[in-house]
């Protein structure tokens, strides 16, 4: 028999929602706790005005990374988008620069973290910002899984409780606390602006995830201006709020204003409240920056930029843990050296620098081609957009001071000579910027992907010959998905990299298995090895690339607190649009007599499709059951009776026979039948809006039955078969209550 034909793909499992907490947790985290004393200190009420700057640039620049995301959704986010406009040199620069900035930042928000903490105890700032970071060194070095899932928990924690600060202070507002509203000159707003502009570094590490968004074309769009707006307004309600109460001399003498303030507002219980605020804040800052420690230098090392040291995979723990090390280490070192406002000058800088080649890359994109840049999203308002991100940019750079502006300058002479003595010569791209000016690049052509029927994800031995021999039977085309789960620290294409290096043992057994087993009917096969954070993600996304019709799962046991049914089949079950074949048992070697529980709705109807295909294919004959209350009126059963009559001479070249059972406990009836087939055939019997994910029936029926149990289910919008169905089920009921009604007002007339 012919090699089974192999491909690999990167799964995509951040969805809007994911997508949009990524960028608002790491914008809204340690900024908005510790800057507005600092900015107020440094522009009094214009710092409001300096916020609202810094968020217009950063708007504009979310509309630009949109575009350019939509065109090149790849690792690397900002670093990619500009070394693919500009050239290797200019990603050597940006590269660095971008990795240090959210270095930076990371050490920023350990030492706001420090600040809080001593609210709660007295322990030394640079002692507990120093444990801090070698604490989520150490839980992103061994890979916990729950250091990138409480993302969404805590930015939606945070936004709740600073709505409520916000609230709280609106009535308070005291309007002459908002005059003089420029005490240090015009100078001072712009300044200002730049220091908090690190408050906006999210928007890059949002950009470093795209390659694992799902719907790039419409998520990552929606996600950058989402993210950008809703930090901007809740940056300028809350410095709104903050003056507007205390007045610009009392805030800007406070090292942490949100709790001082909050204290005053709503006594111990508000000052608690904005303390766990901003400590949940500052540490997904913090650990943001280590979770993607490995995003820029993976994404240099792909490109020849980076030596591949910084990104190897632990063989244990599967991180990329020497850029976790290198990342945190920094961190740690840095709090001794730089003060808090000296962090934000120079984590900023560097990001107005970015912000400004970003908008560039949009402008020279929109003049020349790119080869394979085809952006799903363009900006309406090109060119204004750009022009208001650059020349915004542009004016902040040097009013940052002396310091930020030669850490640049430093940065950037770093960058070109390792591009010259490193990268020069085997970089990509091989193109430069010039190349991109003159429409000289070479254009490159993509093949697109096959097309299959049946997907059979395997994870497990014991499951794969029941699955395989399924497939075999009702798929004219089959793929076999192998999911390789990824940490959530570590760059999905560098565990891929890793993979093709150690050659997972557990992967080649199935495809070596997969390979020999016999293809009975001779249908077309592939098999793939699919890259995840989450292998419930991976199904359901390869099966909406390869337009199946089918996905046939094996009932996975169950971990911790999960359903019967496991997490990720629950997953595959709550999301997947595919029609889904659930196996619970292990098959017989021959198949002579399949069992269909029949109820006359969708699943069951698809239940006996699929037996009919899996008889047809072994020679089984099938049973059709339905079973029905003792209670239910004579002509109620005739017309039951007679459709499973029609149902089974409909069925041809196959022996059938059907029973019509009177029972009160469909479940007992169904288990006590079943004993007697070799499979049992079942509809999902759950309900649009039901909490359970498969219905309590189907449920039941497979977990008590003796032999193999498949659960039939497809998820279907609202059709006009089903409101049809409902129509007519309490059509039947009204009929019949008025019937009852009817008889016995008979029966008194009688009487």
């Amino acid at each position: 028999m012919a090699a089974v034909e192999t491909t690999e793909r990167l799964g995509r499992s951040l969805g809007f929602f994911s997508t949009f907490t990524i960028g608002t947790g790491t914008m809204i985290g340690a900024g908005i706790f510790i800057l507005p004393g600092i900015a107020i200190a440094n522009a009094g009420p214009g710092a409001i005005i300096s916020f609202l700057l810094a968020g217009i640039i950063s708007i504009a620049t979310a509309i630009s990374m949109a575009e350019l995301a939509t065109g090149m959704p790849l690792a690397g986010g900002s670093y990619y988008y500009i070394s693919r406009t500009m050239g290797a040199a200019f990603g050597a620069v940006i590269g660095l620069g971008s990795w240090m900035a959210l270095i930076f930042k990371g050490t920023f928000a350990l030492i706001g973290l420090a600040e809080y903490f001593q609210l709660f105890y007295p322990l030394p700032l640079y002692f507990v910002a120093a444990a801090t970071g070698v604490l989520l060194l150490a839980i992103n070095y061994r890979g916990a899984k729950s250091s990138g899932s409480l993302q969404n928990v805590i930015v939606i924690l945070l936004l709740a409780i600073l709505l409520l600060f916000i609230a709280g202070l609106f009535f308070r507002i005291e309007p002459a606390n908002f005059s003089p509203v420029t005490p240090y000159g015009m100078t001072s707003i712009i300044t200002t602006t730049g220091i908090i502009f690190i408050s906006y570094l999210g928007l890059a590490e949002l950009a470093a995830v795209s390659e694992e968004v799902k719907n790039p074309a419409k998520n990552l769009p929606r996600a950058f201006i989402a993210s950008a707006v809703v930090v901007t307004l809740f940056y300028v309600g809350i410095m709104i709020a903050v003056v507007g109460f205390s007045g610009a001399e009392g805030t800007a003498t406070l090292v942490t204003p949100l709790a001082d303030i909050a204290g005053l507002m709503a006594g111990k219980f508000g000052r608690i409240a904005i303390v766990l605020a901003a400590l949940l804040a500052t540490l997904s800052t913090a650990n943001g920056a280590i979770l993607s420690s490995s995003r820029f230098p993976f994404a240099m090392s792909r490109d020849a930029l980076m030596p591949e040291w910084f990104v190897l995979v632990h063989k244990k723990y599967g991180t990329p843990h020497n850029a976790i090390l290198v990342t945190g280490i920094v961190m740690v070192v840095l709090l001794f050296l730089f003060d808090i406002e000296e962090l934000a000058r120079l984590g900023g800088a560097f990001n107005i620098l970015i912000f400004i080649l970003l908008n560039m890359a949009v402008i020279i994109l929109r003049k020349r081609t790119l080869p394979g840049y085809e952006p799903a999203f363009r900006d309406p308002f090109f060119p204004f957009t750009q022009i208001i991100g650059v020349v915004g940019s542009i004016i902040l750079l040097p009013l940052l001071g002396i310091f930020p502006f030669l850490f640049i300058l430093i940065l950037v002479f770093i960058g070109a000579v390792w591009y010259r003595f490193y990268g020069r010569g085997k970089a990509m791209p091989e193109y430069n910027l010039f190349d991109l000016l003159e429409n000289t690049v070479e254009k490159t052509h993509i093949k697109p992907d096959s097309v299959a029927k049946v997907l059979v994800p395997i994870s497990n031995p014991a499951h794969e010959r029941d699955l395989l021999k399924l497939a075999d039977c009702l798929g004219s085309e089959i793929i076999c998905l192998h999911v390789i789960e990824v940490p959530d620290q570590t760059n999905l294409k560098l565990a891929q990299d890793a993979y093709h290096e150690k050659k997972i043992e557990m992967d080649t057994r199935f495809k070596e298995k997969f390979d020999r087993y016999p293809a009975i009917f001779g249908q077309k096969r592939e098999y793939i090895v699919a890259f995840d954070h989450r292998i419930s993600n991976s199904i359901i996304e390869q099966a909406e690339i390869e337009s199946v019709d089918l996905i046939i799962l094996g009932w996975h046991e169950a971990k911790g607190f999960q359903y019967y049914l496991g997490e990720v089949t629950n997953g595959v079950l709550s999301s997947s649009k595919k029609q889904i074949a659930l196996l619970k048992g292990k098959l017989p070697e021959k198949i002579k007599k399949i069992l269909v529980a029949y109820n006359g709705k969708e699943n069951s109807s698809h239940g006996l499709h699929l037996a009919k295909k899996l008889a047809v294919n072994t020679g089984a004959a099938i049973e059709i059951i339905r079973i029905i209350s003792p209670d239910e009126t004579p002509e109620e059963k005739k017309e039951i009776s007679e459709e499973l009559e029609t149902l089974s001479k409909n069925i041809t070249q196959i022996p059938v026979s059907f029973k019509l059972l009177e029972r009160y406990s469909i479940e007992d009836a169904i288990l006590e039948a079943s004993n007697y087939s070799d499979l049992t055939i079942i509809g999902d019997s759950s309900q649009r809006f039901k909490v359970s994910l498969l219905g309590t029936l189907s449920q039941r029926v497979a977990i008590h039955a003796r032999k193999p149990v498949m659960v039939v289910k497809k998820s279907k919008p609202i059709s006009k078969e089903s409101l049809n169905y409902l129509l007519k089920k309490y059509a039947r009921k009204m009929y019949a209550k008025f019937g009852e009604g009817k008889g016995k007002g008979k029966s008194k007339q009688s009487g």
